[in-house]
């Protein structure tokens, strides 16, 4: 008797009804089962007959093949009494029809209910019988099958009684392998060798499944072809052998005529990709994944996954395996199917097979870059220049081939986002974009017209969808279907048709519209530049006016002007306002207005003049300016009312205004007290002095903003200047902060004022500007940071965008997420050309459910960006202790999440700190902006430097954030590779190496370059070769101080005795490429026994050493390592 209990009764399901046994008046011995036919493709060779089909005889090989009679002994576990309701069927007449297939010559199965044979039921060798279809699992003989069958069987022996069946559960396990014969066989069955079977193990029986009784329990085919293979309509209860779900069947391949049986490999220790890494995210396999298609010549389906950092599995249509062809993973005719071994192997081994295939298992999850690494020793520095980690997107997302969105252009946090919020608040990173709409010497394809959705307007891109033959396409943001406009295949230029596949918008995942009428408020404005100097006894002192006034007479030529509309003023301001009246035929004249109280412009016209028009006139005034303040003992600033003139100048058209200044504001409207900060610097009450001083300049600059006026403020000397107050005009207008503490005519930082001053005028700035970045479903912008002005929830107003100007959203996720979440950036600007353009910037992520997925495709360098300008913006807002904790504890948070996540040491002490490759700086870059001035503790940081150090940080982009400002390079010059700044070849030059920044790496005899994009440092030995020192700037000594590095050349080319020369110039200008030319550093040098300060700035530069202020990089490991142990962060 069986002594297992019996198993659950089935639920209904597919418009199936049951009964169960024994329940119920009138209940049939028999569960009740209602047929559902399906529909499955006849054998070649073999005719479908329209008579009813009935059960399989007792003693009938499943497979197809001579009849063998089973021994009545029971199957181990299984009650010995007969099936009820079944009975022998009536032998066919001779004269019945019978049609063969070649499949059906297949030979016997070995093993038959698990019983053995013997001799004396084989007497008889029967011709091979065709392959009969199988009834649906719990189905009674009574109700038929699901389809006609194809071949009728002849009828059994008379003296064989019909046994009973066990079923095997088919989707929820592997195929089991045959056992041993008990008994010796006739020679007509063991026509083919077969190879020892292994012993059966207990863990490896067939239990009956839930929807059958004992009495009607069937064996699984195993030799069975794949399109004749039958999948049970209900899985094992999760509660039964949780370890025999995890295993889809495996399907064989077809046999060939001849051919004998393949043999079920014994594969329980197999797990596929998908379900290896469902199990690695604590997910159960899908239920039912195996189901046969309800209709006929379904394409069967393929499980829904996707794993970040793996490709998707390719799917083989049924039509394939009708031919023969071989499913994903599946052997070729003949051979072993991964994990079965061939004749005359063990069964379980230990060979290097195994460890290869699940090698290659991992390799197609993706999990090949799941590398964890332990922190210890040297950064690698060399990791700031890799490319974010790959976001691989499902084959299909795109509609066409198309150009990805580049770094530059938009960067997400996360390059594989979590699906949902639940998950992205125990991984603890943050989710967020880094937009930089216009980058330096960029070329965007522009599209010829504008389509866009009608419900969340959306512009179209390379990741919409065609559908209706083309005639609609399907929002990728919203999922709405839109009617493709009458003329998006039609070029309107030269009237012909077009190919829809080469547009740019769906080409490029960056392109640009040419705005129509409906996208403008009014025309485009010309560029319009205002410029107010300092011209007060402080700033005379500096030579400020004579230096402002010669860079931006050279500067002209470089103004945007292709279409000759730009203007341009000046005014020039101390305790009054000194307007130049400029004419095309006239001298110029100087208007002094005294009364700052009620400013009203002296001349109606010739103040802001054109530029083509009054050169000359403005190459006069600019030319004369310097020398016409150059003994100004008049004191006071009037910054206010000076840029109430320039409004109203600009009010009509907008523009920039450009305020240089050298002293505070002292007189008339917008006036700032002067705040001591000596003794304030390094506590608490510094914060106060980071905060603005009234809301006046905020006001101004809100509505500077309203009329499309942005400013640049530039500081000039170390005077007392209220920075935090003033900047608030360049922070709220989209402008820029620039500082020069050590500026004064003729020095070295003169030069650099001039250089990144020009560069800043001449660049092609987009003005008239509004930014909107829209995302898909389930996620929110949160907040915004950067230098803008928000204009309403999720738009930002800037009057001004230059090339290279960094804009960060915070994101969050309401509700779960699609597959694959996108972004898009709209910017509408007005070139210098005074051309409307919409510049479109769509990026694609991919989402996941996994953890390790998150953490191992997180972009160190976007994060590090991220968390930098939400610790700035903090400071500005509350205290600079609450940015500096604030910064550490997100650091701290996103390691011990990924300890308790993603590591074996989940609990516990770790003796080592574990981090996931792809945030392998996040230490390095959290210490180095923790040393940078704009969040440095200590009091030897300025209000004005931090002031002036908050500003890049919130602007830059991470290319240039990260390296070199918060992390300079360094190179040994005296030990340069041959190639070291040389040419390679295509125009690149070769870099040296990056050093640890430590001094330990600095020696006696060397000479070092530390380059932070602010400033260059060139350490000298003090045991240096003056042979060396000739070589690299043409002297055998140099001193500490500040210095202009000399290009010792000819004509570009090296002279003999001055390579090192030749090839540190190399290096230098490939560096400030890589800034984009907006730095033109001082070269400091720094001898080990020179000057004080320059050996302080050193040691403020290698951020891998100890300071005042902050531990050294060893120090800081070890601190986060024991903070996350206890859990105190």
């Amino acid at each position: 008797m069986d002594s297992r209990p019996p198993p659950p009764p089935p639920p209904a399901s597919n418009g199936r009804t049951s009964t169960p046994v024994g329940f119920g008046s009138g209940s049939s011995p028999l569960t009740q089962v209602q047929a559902r036919p399906l529909s499955r493709a006849s054998t070649p060779g073999a005719a479908n007959v329209g008579s009813p089909a009935e059960p399989q005889s007792a003693g009938r090989s499943p497979f197809g093949g001579p009849p063998v009679r089973t021994s009545p002994s029971p199957a181990p576990g299984m009650s010995p009494r007969p099936m009820p309701g079944m009975s022998p069927r009536p032998m066919p007449q001779s004269g019945a029809a019978r049609v063969t297939s070649p499949l059906a010559r297949s030979a016997v199965s070995p093993v038959m209910g698990g019983m053995a044979l013997s001799p004396q039921q084989n007497a008889y060798p029967q011709p091979p019988r065709p392959q009969q279809a199988y009834p649906q699992a719990g189905m009674s003989p009574q109700q038929g099958y699901s389809q006609p069958p194809q071949q009728a069987y002849p009828q059994p022996r008379a003296s064989m009684p019909p046994q009973p069946q066990q079923a095997y559960p088919q989707a929820s396990m592997p195929p089991q392998p045959p056992q041993a014969y008990s008994q010796p066989q006739h020679p007509a069955q063991n026509a083919y060798p077969q190879p020892p079977r292994p012993q059966q193990y207990p863990a490896q029986q067939a239990y009956p499944t839930a929807s059958l009784p004992p009495q009607q329990q069937q064996y699984p085919p195993t030799s069975l072809p794949p399109q004749q293979q039958q999948y049970p309509s209900a899985s094992l209860p999760p509660q039964q052998y949780p370890a025999q779900q995890a295993y889809p069947q495996q399907q064989m391949s077809p046999p060939q005529v001849g051919s004998p049986p393949q043999m079920g490999a014994s594969s329980r220790r197999r797990l596929y990709p998908e379900q290896m890494a469902s199990a690695y995210a604590g997910q159960q396999a899908p239920q039912g994944a195996a189901e046969a298609p309800a209709y006929s010549g379904a394409p069967s389906a393929a499980p829904a996954f996707f794993v970040p950092g793996a490709g998707p599995a390719p799917v083989t249509s049924p039509s394939a395996l009708m031919q023969g062809q071989p499913m994903q993973g599946q052997p070729m005719q003949g051979q072993p199917m991964q994990g079965q071994p061939m004749q005359g192997q063990p069964m379980y081994g230990q060979g290097q097979g195994q460890v290869d295939g699940l090698t290659q298992q991992f390799g197609q999850m993706g999990m090949a870059e799941f590398q964890t690494m332990v922190l210890n020793g040297r950064p690698d520095l060399a990791a700031l220049d890799e490319s974010p980690p790959a976001m691989r997107l499902a084959p299909g997302t795109m509609c066409v081939a198309a150009e990805e969105c580049a770094p530059r252009f938009q960067r997400s946090t996360l390059n594989a986002v979590p699906r949902t919020d639940k998950l992205l608040k125990k991984t603890r990173l943050p989710l967020g974009l880094l937009v930089t709409p216009v980058c330096a010497d960029d070329d965007v394809a522009v599209a010829p017209d504008i389509v866009r959705c009608r419900r969340c307007r959306t512009y179209i891109n390379p990741f919409v969808a065609f559908t209706d033959g083309g005639r609609r396409w399907r929002c990728n943001m919203c999922g709405l279907s839109n009617d493709v406009p009458l003329t998006f295949d039609y070029d309107s230029a030269t009237q012909t048709q077009k190919d829809r596949w080469s547009r740019a918008d769906l080409r490029n995942a960056v392109v640009e519209f040419v705005a129509p009428l409906e996208y403008m408020v009014r025309p485009p404005m010309p560029p319009a530049y205002v410029f107010l100097i300092d011209v007060s006894y402080a700033a005379a002192q500096l030579g400020a006016p004579g230096v402002v006034a010669q860079t931006i007479r050279d500067t002209l030529d470089q103004l945007p002007d292709a279409d000759g509309r730009t203007r341009v003023a000046i005014i020039g301001v101390d305790a009054q306002l000194h307007f130049f009246q400029m004419r095309a035929s006239a001298e110029p004249q100087q208007l002094v207005v005294g009364d700052v109280d009620e400013v009203v412009l002296p001349a109606p016209a010739d103040l802001l003049v054109n530029l083509s028009d009054a050169r000359s006139s403005l190459d006069l005034v600019l030319e004369r300016f310097g020398a016409m303040f150059s003994g100004n003992h008049g004191v006071g600033n009037a910054l206010g009312p000076a840029i109430r003139a320039a409004q109203q100048m600009l009010g009509g058209i907008g523009g920039r205004i450009v305020a240089v200044m050298a002293s505070p504001p002292t007189t008339g409207e917008g006036l700032v007290e002067l705040r001591a900060e000596g003794r304030d610097l390094g506590t608490p009450r510094e914060s106060e002095l980071l905060r603005a001083q009234g809301t006046w300049y905020k006001n101004v600059a809100a509505d500077c903003s309203r009329a499309q006026i942005a400013f640049d403020t530039v500081f000039l000397g170390q005077q007392a200047m209220d920075v935090a107050t003033v900047a608030g005009l360049a922070r709220y207008t989209g402008g820029t902060l620039l500082h020069y503490p050590a500026f004064m005519a003729g020095r070295p930082e003169a030069v650099r004022f001039a250089s990144e001053f020009g560069r800043h005028l001449a660049g092609a700035a987009g003005l008239e500007a509004v930014l909107r970045v829209r995302a898909s479903k389930g996620l929110r912008m949160s907040a915004y940071y950067g230098h803008f002005f928000l204009r309403s929830l999720d738009l930002l107003a800037l009057p001004s965008v230059d090339p290279g100007r960094c804009y960060a959203v915070d994101l969050e996720i309401d509700e779960a997420l699609p597959p694959v979440v996108y972004f898009q950036t709209a910017l509408l600007h007005t070139t210098a050309l005074g051309e409307r353009r919409i510049r479109v910037v769509t990026q694609a992520v991919p989402t996941t459910d996994n953890a390790h997925s998150v953490f191992h495709h997180a972009d160190q360098s976007a994060i590090a960006a991220l968390l930098a300008k939400k610790a700035v913006d903090r400071a500005l807002a509350a205290r600079l202790e609450d940015a500096r904790e604030a910064l550490q504890h997100k650091t701290l948070e996103i390691l011990g999440a990924f300890k308790t996540l993603c590591t074996q040491a989940s609990s516990g002490a770790a003796t080592q700190l574990q981090v996931p490759r792809a945030l392998r700086l996040l230490p390095l870059l959290t210490l180095a902006t923790l040393k940078h001035p704009a969040l440095r503790g200590g009091n030897n940081v300025r209000v004005a430097d931090r002031i002036a150090a908050m500003s890049l940080v919130l602007t830059l982009p991470p290319e240039t954030l990260l390296q070199p400002l918060l992390v300079p390079r360094m190179y040994a010059l005296h030990e340069l590779e041959p190639t070291a700044g040389l040419d390679d070849g295509s125009g690149a030059v070769v870099m040296p190496p990056h050093l640890p920044l430590s001094a330990e790496v600095l020696s006696p005899r060397g000479i070092f370059l530390v380059y932070s994009g602010a400033d260059a440092i060139l350490w000298v030995g003090r045991d240096v070769d003056p042979s060396l020192l000739s070589s690299l700037v043409g002297e055998p000594h140099m001193q500490s101080g500040v210095f202009t590095f000399p290009d010792l050349s000819d004509n570009g080319s090296s002279r003999p005795g001055f390579e090192l020369n030749f090839r540190t110039n190399n290096v230098l200008r490939a560096l400030s490429a890589l800034c984009h030319g907006m730095w033109a550093p001082p070269m400091f040098v720094c001898r080990e026994d020179g000057d004080q300060q320059i050996r302080l700035l050193l040691a403020q530069r290698l951020v891998e050493d100890m300071d005042t202020a902050a531990p050294s990089y060893s120090q800081f490991l070890n601190q986060m390592r024991d903070k996350i142990n206890r859990g105190s962060f």
